[in-house]
């Protein structure tokens, strides 16, 4: 409902420049008539509070530690599995060079 209002009102505006200046203001009605539209329609922007600002600097913060915490522990676990690989193929190493000696 809001809206038809919104374009009631800017449609009379043009309308109205139209109609006080002749034929030869088509374009310019037109062009006012989106201009008024655009102006009524678009959101203004509101005002923030410091709190509410200072609140969502700090839940920001804390969403960056913990993905960089989450990012720091997959490093670990990536590599805790490495050398734990590479510690196994070690001892396969060092078990095939003792089958080979032994035989």
């Amino acid at each position: 409902m809001k809206i038809f209002i919104k374009i009631l009102i800017a449609s009379l505006i043009a309308g109205l420049w139209y109609h006080m200046n002749a034929d030869d203001s088509g374009f310019v009605a037109i062009v006012l008539f989106i201009f008024v539209m655009f102006v009524l329609l678009v959101k203004p922007i509101e005002f923030q509070s410091p709190t509410q600002r200072e609140d969502y600097i700090a839940q920001m913060k804390k969403k960056r530690e913990q993905r960089l915490a989450i990012q720091s522990k997959q490093k670990e676990e990536q590599l805790r599995l490495y050398k734990s690989n590479q510690e196994r193929e070690e001892k396969k190493k060092k078990d095939l060079e003792l089958k080979l000696k032994n035989r």
